[in-house]
């Protein structure tokens, strides 16, 4: 039986929910929710708000780089406006596989501030090419560190292979974007393939995706400077905001360049499309590499998940800043993805 790419897409959700459930599940079984509760009920509630903090302005940073490239496309929205979008669109990534949702962001401008589309869906592209290949080399870097700091006995290749693939993924993703936004080998290669027999007149459909990408690609290297200060500055920020929030749980073995390291790798899972934004896994990570580090892995456990489950939550819910907008333009959303499915 053949089965249309969005029967795929359906029938792909449930799998991806059983991978979630299954791999929390695993996760728990070690852990006595009364030692959860007791971590939580000593947390140190004021330095837990300055790593919410630090967490927002990690997200800022982002905005900022989405700013910057919207700015060299000359449909500079005012910075509240892409903000509120940056927000919303990382909101969708939370529960979308591979954090795909951001990519709703280019629509969000649009409803909100009337970006154009092309241009806002440029810029979201220009952004998450700097954001992959930054993030790929930090964690590249972070795994050679995390080999010599983890005992190799406990680092084994499964693991190891593990993070790889992640690493790989960002790398993939990175260089994709880089074709489509910073060369022309997009244009070029589908202006080849419209002269092939049979499908040549179907590719010349995307003429008009070609004629998009090329329009503003000179002006769009002028952000590609502030696009990578953006993301490392987004890198230092969440680290900081790991750090304090381990402080605040009373976690205090991690040293801050162990989080500023972690926090790229274990990111690296949310792109693995067989959970929601790679739940489950990213948490698996955190906890393998807080134990993996420590001195006392078995009493290190239960407070290494409660940490990564807080990272979790801090997540969603500075996300929610994004809630509003999506709101707002829900009708929009909806008739731009109805559209979408038309052509389709």
């Amino acid at each position: 039986m053949n089965l249309t790419s969005r029967h795929r897409k359906i029938l792909m959700v449930p799998i991806q929910i059983a991978v979630s459930i299954l791999l929390l599940y695993l996760l728990f079984q070690n852990v006595d929710l009364a030692q959860a509760q007791q971590i939580l009920s000593t947390t140190n509630v004021p330095v837990l708000l300055v790593s919410i903090v630090f967490f927002i302005l990690s997200s800022f940073a982002i905005g900022l780089a989405l700013q910057s490239a919207l700015k060299a496309t000359k449909a500079e929205p005012p910075f509240r406006s892409t903000m509120l979008a940056n927000f919303g669109g990382q909101l969708l990534s939370d529960v979308t596989p591979a954090k795909s949702g951001y990519f709703a962001t280019p629509i969000l401008l649009n409803q909100l501030k009337a970006v154009p589309l092309e241009k806002g869906l440029m810029s979201v592209m220009a952004v998450g090419a700097g954001n992959f290949f930054v993030k790929a080399v930090f964690s590249s870097i972070a795994l050679i560190y995390f080999l010599y700091r983890i005992p190799s006995a406990i680092m084994d290749s499964t693991v190891t292979n593990a993070l790889l693939i992640g690493i790989i993924i960002l790398l993939i993703c990175g260089l994709g974007l880089t074709i489509l936004v910073w060369t022309n080998y997009f244009s070029s290669t589908l202006l080849k393939l419209c002269r092939l027999p049979v499908i040549g007149n179907l590719i010349k459909k995307l003429e008009s995706i070609r004629l998009m990408f090329s329009k503003d690609k000179s002006a769009m290297r002028g952000s590609l400077k502030t696009i990578i200060v953006s993301v490392l500055g987004s890198i230092l920020f969440s680290g900081v905001s790991l750090f304090l929030l381990a402080n605040a749980i009373g976690m205090t073995e991690p040293s801050l360049i162990d989080l500023l390291f972690m926090g790229p790798l274990t990111a690296a899972f949310m792109y693995v499309p067989i959970t929601f934004a790679g739940l489950g896994l990213q948490e698996a990570a955190y906890v393998f590499l807080l134990t993996g580090i420590s001195s006392s892995p078995d009493t290190i456990y239960p407070i290494a998940l409660t940490f990564a489950l807080l990272v979790r939550l801090i997540a969603v819910t500075t996300d929610l800043i994004g809630l509003p907008p999506l709101l707002k333009t829900s009708s929009g959303l909806l008739s731009s993805f109805k559209i979408k499915k038309q052509k389709d």
